[in-house]
Parts: C-alpha cells; sequence; structure tokens
C-alpha cells in the first residue's frame, strides 16, 4: 500500500506493494499515473507482471521521489491537492492506492486528475477499511486511537466501509462510472490456518467470506471506475 505524506516531508513510505491492484489491470493499461507513489511499490510490482508498462508517480515527499525515481519511469514531487502540475499525455490508468484517506477532498483531487486520463481509461481506488473485525474489537473494548500506520493512521482525515466508499468517491462525479468493486481480506484463525489449510484453500476461503460479509473481514476495499466522457 501507498501512503500519502505532507509536503516537503522527508519520510518515506515503502513495502511490497499491493497485490490486489493487480487484479483490475491487464496488457492493454500501458501508461499508469500512480498518485501517492511512495517509493514505488506499486510500479515495481506492476512492471514485474507488465514489462513494457510506464509508470509515472507523484509524492510529496522528498525521500519518497528520490527512491521512486530510480523504480519508476517517471515520477514528480508535487502536492497533489496544493499544486499544478502539467503532463503532456493522457494515462489508461489513475491509480489512486492508499492515498485519498489523506487528502482534505478526496473527489475534488480525482476531478482535478480526470483531464489527464484517457475516456475509457480506468481509475482504480484501494481504501483501507474502517469496520473490520480488529477495528470493531477495539471499539467494543472501548478504544479509539490513532496509530504511526494501518487503519487507525493519524494522517488519516476521511475513513471508509466498504458501501460507503463507491457513494462517497465515484457516485458524486458524473464522468466516472463503477465497473468493479471487491474487498481483499482474511478469515481470523490465526497460525490454525497454515497448520490445517494449504494455500488454495485459505485463498478460497478468504475469497468467500470477503465476498459474504467485506465490512467484516475485509482490511482492503477496491474499486474501478470507468472514466466516460
Amino acid at each position: 500500500m501507498t501512503m500519502y505524506k505532507p509536503l516537503n516531508s522527508d519520510s518515506l513510505y515503502s513495502n511490497q506493494g499491493n497485490p490486489s491492484i493487480l487484479k483490475l489491470l491487464d496488457e492493454s493499461d500501458r501508461q499508469i499515473l500512480d498518485i501517492g507513489c511512495g517509493v514505488g511499490s506499486n510500479g515495481k510490482l506492476i512492471h514485474e507482471l507488465y514489462p513494457f508498462t510506464q509508470v509515472t508517480g507523484v509524492t510529496c515527499s522528498q525521500t519518497e521521489y528520490q527512491r521512486a525515481s530510480q523504480q519508476l519511469s517517471h515520477c514528480i514531487y508535487a502536492d497533489v491537492e496544493r499544486d499544478t502540475f502539467n503532463l503532456n499525455q493522457e494515462f489508461d490508468v489513475l491509480l489512486l492506492c492508499h492515498v485519498l484517506e489523506h487528502l482534505v477532498d478526496p473527489v475534488a483531487t480525482i476531478k482535478k486528475l480526470l483531464p489527464y486520463l484517457k475516456v475509457g481509461g480506468k481509475v482504480i481506488i484501494a481504501l483501507p477499511n474502517i469496520v473490520n473485525w480488529r477495528e470493531r474489537s477495539k471499539l467494543l473494548l472501548g478504544k479509539f486511537e490513532y496509530t504511526d500506520g494501518g487503519i487507525m493512521d493519524k494522517t488519516h482525515l476521511h475513513f471508509y466501509t466498504f458501501h460507503t466508499a463507491p457513494r462517497y468517491l465515484i457516485a458524486p462525479i458524473s464522468q466516472l462510472r463503477l465497473e468493479s468493486h471487491f474487498a481483499s481480506g482474511s478469515f481470523p484463525l490465526g497460525r490454525l490456518r497454515n497448520r490445517l489449510m494449504g494455500e488454495k484453500a485459505r485463498q478460497a476461503m478468504d475469497r468467500l467470506v470477503c465476498g459474504w460479509l467485506p465490512n467484516l473481514f475485509s482490511h482492503d476495499i477496491l474499486m474501478q471506475a470507468i472514466k466516460l466522457n
């Protein structure tokens, strides 16, 4: 997952990327604009699967910019909400992976970026789910505390559930049509999962419970919308 940081920050967010976004891409997605690209972890994942894809990243962390510039096809150092930048091309995909929850006005930001997306292009969004079972259990114990990362990240300005995410982020934008909406997560069996079940069985169980009760079992909300005009 990538995370948005304050402008001029020397912070750095690095991980292995979000494999769930790969389900929403194909070989025709040759030009991708990755907003809040971190050090380029998602771009690296995409390149490994689709070597001919070009990923342009945007980050407002100088430290991330330096790392991502080595990882991605191109990287821009800018605050996507406050800065004006001109991209002399249209992209096949606008990727917003764990960034919208950090912005003051996520819908306005999507609208600002849509001119850089070709008609028929994809908007891919990944968000944390605030009402999964872990967060619910904490609330039942009377705990509501911000953290340095994760769903309760202290830099999160907005919180979403599986059902509210498309209503708050896609529905207000007439140029977009929701095409895909699914959840990623796991059934909480702890270490018993590895002892009692093989990998394919675990994956099948996780898909089943996330499809059945996405708000309870998912930690990630995924959406894909198409630009209509």
